[in-house]
């Protein structure tokens, strides 16, 4: 005997079952990812890779050398394990960003070599291509929140998962010592694409676009855990002192969060207009294709790509120090290679208002019932 299938009235689906307006998969790939990777670790593995969801340390993303990280690092893996690791990195963003991850770590391996006149024996265990730390901030499963972080020299990764439908890929970080050497460039498309728009800016625009003779040693925002409203470079790079800057530059290089520095989108022509635009998509593009759209609509509700800016400091050729950034209520790109003669470069896409899916959080805890009743209502 066959079951007749049991039909809404309508012919339609339910509309508990119906697909929310916009509503995509690429949480549950990411969960799903996360699922087997998390699965396939032992118990004591599962110990260290685990923290809660509201873990303070969640928000310490610094990517340079540090000792006591909190995590698992992929070097502990074993050949299975560290495969879907890498299918986890792989379905959290585009694969030309996974390319990128790759890279930045495969070239500790040259960093390593480059250093044993510097560091000694010491740098076979401080440039480490595996020396990368994965970390889970509440255990992945379907329709809840959590987040995973992979951190290391030059790179840092994190991705938030709000009730298994929304996701959050800021801050994304990375960066390269040396930016040039050999095959690698690991930013060279980035770089260059800043450049062609730079070059193409008239006398006038280029007078407004460059805001100081001298960039900062690092990020202006440096690797804060929320971006305030006005934030000042650091005076030199952690551990290092070849790219000094004083109180002067620190002032001039400042960011002010409601008075964004640099030429406005708006104001551009439309073929510079096409090169702001590709070095944007060069940035957000590191999300999950699936995602893009996502992140486009929130810069379209907080004012739109017109009401981005571009901002320049330093030389204006790839060999001397430079730095650049866009920036706007929903967006900050933060381009730097000052350290090295210009050959060590970090780049980060960070969300003012949303790093660590902190907006998302919200909105979910406003449009959702947390009381217990089960009821859930909108505002």
């Amino acid at each position: 005997m066959t079951a007749e299938p049991h039909s809404h009235p309508s012919g339609e689906l339910p509309h508990a079952h119906r697909p929310r307006p916009g509503g995509t998969f690429d949480a549950t790939a990411i969960t799903f990812a996360a699922m087997g990777l998390f699965d396939g670790l032992d118990a004591d593995q599962r110990g260290r890779v685990l923290l809660p969801h509201t873990e303070p340390g969640r928000t310490h993303w610094n990517f340079l050398p540090e000792s006591g990280r909190h995590g698992l690092p992929l070097g502990e893996l074993d050949r299975r394990q560290e495969v879907l690791a890498h299918r986890l990195i792989a379905e959290s963003m585009s694969v030309p960003a996974y390319a990128r991850v790759v890279q930045v770590m495969a070239n500790e391996h040259v960093l390593r070599e480059l250093n044993l006149p510097l560091f000694g024996h010491v740098a076979a265990t401080l440039r480490d291509a595996r020396g990368y730390f994965l970390t889970f901030f509440g255990q992945p499963q379907p329709d809840t929140t959590w987040g995973w972080r992979l951190i290391g020299h030059h790179l840092s990764i994190n991705v938030t998962v709000v009730d298994g439908d929304l996701v959050n890929a800021t801050p994304f970080l990375l960066g390269a010592e040396p930016a040039r050497f050999g095959p690698f460039r690991i930013l060279g498309e980035e770089e260059d694409t800043a450049f062609v728009l730079l070059d193409s800016l008239t006398a006038p625009q280029r007078k407004e676009a460059v805001i100081h003779a001298r960039p900062p040693a690092d990020f202006v925002t440096r690797t804060v855990p929320t971006v305030g409203e006005v934030e000042y470079p650091a005076y030199h790079g952690v551990g290092r002192r070849d790219a000094m800057i004083t109180d002067a530059d620190r002032k001039a290089l400042a960011y002010f969060r409601a008075h964004p520095r640099g030429v406005r989108a708006g104001d551009l022509s439309g073929t510079q207009r096409g090169h702001f635009d590709d070095l944007l998509a060069r940035f957000v593009e590191r999300a999950r294709p699936g995602l893009v759209g996502f992140e486009m609509d929130r810069i379209a509700d907080a004012g739109g790509v017109d009401d981005l800016h571009f901002a320049w400091a330093g030389g204006t050729s790839v060999d001397e120090p430079h730095y650049f950034r866009i920036q706007g209520p929903v967006t900050l790109v933060e381009f730097d290679n000052a350290e090295d003669d210009a050959n060590h470069v970090h780049s980060v896409w960070r969300d003012p208002s949303n790093d660590f899916g902190t907006d998302l959080l919200m909105r979910h805890h406003l449009e959702h019932d947390h009381t217990g009743s089960g009821a859930e209502h909108t505002v």
